[in-house]
């Protein structure tokens, strides 16, 4: 989804302090996010350096869980507030809820004293009286929420997202949410042919991809695969698109929307890493990623190319200035969506979407869609997807596409679709393109 971001303060000053806990960062963050309305895992990016280890572990633990399960907290919280609380004591009862939530009844004393008690430095003795008193009340509002009466409060989602998804996804509303609640597991994708793997990094039932148990060393079982090139982190429903486009050695490969790279990646050992890879995304932070990710790829056999550039102003002159081909042998379009399929991974995506999104985001993708088709040669074919479970963003783009001027030379001639509760890994749509040989 292409949201405007407003500036956010930066928490590294906040927290240039030794005495700065990971619940104190926890509650600088969530209070930053509702300020600010900046995306989670920015925030978590802008952390000092300094803040490393347990104390970074636990600051992460609780924002994202402070922001997965905020509705029903807020929910919980309108039996006991008259108004909305100011963005600190908001960003400490989201904290504090999800302790509550995540701990057994037994130590909910203890998770209030402490966060009445780390307070102190935040808020002023009348709101310290005020927070004490809604807290030893919050419990109970909490455990009062029930599946039944209430699942979009139970499973911490908005309403409308959750009315919305009933409309399309009847019978299966609970998985879907239940499933969006869950902590994701973080997965490695192997390229190196029987690779020797510590017994912390586990073979699924998807080939090439390996989940990395709890309590793994990064920087020993896992970095030496990332720096050599010969891995990526990256969920199982990445498999999908670059599946069906099945690149070939030797082909002419154009990858749209395609930083940070991942899967020009894909794309690259596909293609045994001889051919041509041209990324396209627009100009900015995340180009720098892409880079560096083509610049690991990038052979005597292998051709890698970017230009920095808005698809729907992309033109056969932008090719043209670095002597590149303006049609492709295959072309993958990852286009930017409203990311329903990713909740669990992206969990402030409940509080980000907005009811009007899907129906822009999918105008935003029929656009893209229309313009990328003129890059695909005679007999070509392209890759439309999202990580979206919406069929309005999936098959009802492709549906109107294929209607339109730009569509009528392509036929359909593939799909792969992930609803998460059923695949267990993210959501996402694929479709496979072909354009005809002659008009």
């Amino acid at each position: 989804m292409w949201t405007v971001f407003v500036p956010m303060r930066s928490p590294k000053f906040n927290l240039s302090v030794k005495s700065t806990s990971g619940w104190d960062a926890a509650v600088l963050l969530t209070e930053d996010y509702f300020r600010g309305n900046q995306k989670a895992d920015l925030l978590l990016d802008a952390l000092p350096d300094g803040f490393t280890g347990h104390q970074r572990a636990i600051c992460q633990s609780l924002f994202l869980g402070a922001l997965r399960f905020g509705h029903r907290t807020e929910t919980a919280l309108q039996q006991l507030l008259r108004k909305r609380a100011k963005p600190t004591m908001r960003a400490i009862f989201l904290v504090t809820g999800y302790e509550l939530l995540d701990s057994a009844p037994e130590r909910h004393p203890k998770v209030i004293h402490h966060a009445v008690e780390r307070s102190k430095a935040r808020i002023n003795r009348f709101e310290q009286g005020f927070l004490n008193a809604v807290l030893r009340k919050l419990p109970g509002e909490l455990l009062n929420i029930s599946s039944d009466a209430d699942p979009a409060a139970y499973y911490s989602h908005p309403e409308w997202l959750v009315r919305h998804w009933s409309g399309i996804f009847p019978h299966k509303i609970p998985a879907l949410l239940e499933w969006n609640q869950q902590t994701p597991e973080t997965y490695l994708k192997v390229y190196a042919e029987n690779p020797a793997l510590p017994a912390t990094i586990r073979p699924t039932e998807w080939a090439q991809f390996y989940k990395l148990e709890s309590g793994i060393s990064w920087q020993e079982a896992v970095h030496p695969f990332l720096n050599q090139g010969k891995a990526y982190i990256k969920d199982p429903s990445t498999r999908l698109a670059p599946n069906l486009l099945a690149a070939q050695p030797g082909e002419s490969i154009l990858d749209l929307c395609a930083a940070p790279g991942g899967k020009a990646f894909d794309l690259a050992h596909a293609m045994r890493r001889r051919g041509q890879v041209v990324a396209v995304d627009l100009p900015g932070k995340r180009i720098d990623r892409l880079r560096e990710n083509l610049l690991s790829l990038q052979s005597q056999n292998l051709s890698c190319s970017i230009i920095e550039a808005n698809l729907l102003a992309l033109g056969p002159e932008d090719f043209m200035r670095q002597n590149l081909p303006t049609t492709y042998d295959a072309v993958m379009l990852d286009a930017p969506c409203s990311n329903t399929g990713v909740i669990q991974r992206r969990t402030d995506v409940k509080w980000r979407l907005q009811p009007e999104d899907i129906k822009q985001c999918a105008k935003l993708q029929i656009e893209l869609l229309q313009a990328a088709a003129g890059f695909v040669r005679a007999g070509g074919r392209m890759v439309y997807s999202t990580c979206s479970i919406e069929p309005a963003e999936n098959q009802q783009v492709v549906d109107a596409f294929l209607k339109s001027e730009n569509g009528r030379d392509f036929i359909l001639d593939g799909s792969a679709i992930s609803l998460p509760w059923e695949t267990k890994h993210d959501g996402a749509g694929a479709f496979l393109l072909k354009r005809r040989t002659t008009a």
